[in-house]
């Protein structure tokens, strides 16, 4: 059985000159995060800085990543983390569920997940806001 629960620490970088930016760090050779060392590996984080309900991680090829908001998008709920099938199905029970673009494939949602930009170098994934 997977545990839902992410103890990864995370580095928050912010710029001196007011305007916000957010970035995490994830290290993909570190626990809980090995799923994402081959293409087509997924992980999850809890909340954090960037989105209050946490991140769905997808490795999409050897240098890219999707990075997709776990707030459901007809419920605010917090999304799952990918089942057997490869969806994210809202923890609320309404049916709402995303493939693994954040696109709706199921339930009420009418809207696909928010996305956050992403950079990887040296099994390190940076998430942007």
């Amino acid at each position: 059985m997977q545990s839902c629960e992410d103890n990864t620490a995370y580095e928050q970088n912010t710029d001196n000159d007011g305007d916000n930016d957010i970035q995490l760090s994830v290290d993909i050779s570190q626990e809980p995060h090995r799923n994402l060392e081959v293409v087509g590996g997924t992980s999850v984080l809890g909340p954090n800085e960037i989105d209050s309900k946490g991140l769905l991680l997808v490795r999409t090829s050897e240098d890219d990543f999707k990075v997709l908001s776990r707030r459901c998008t007809h419920s605010s709920y917090s999304v799952n983390d990918f089942n057997s099938q490869g969806l994210a199905m809202c923890s609320s029970g309404h049916g709402g569920g995303f493939n693994a673009n954040g696109n709706v494939v199921s339930g009420p949602p009418s809207a696909s997940l928010s996305s956050y930009s992403s950079s990887f170098s040296n099994n390190i994934l940076i998430i942007s806001k």
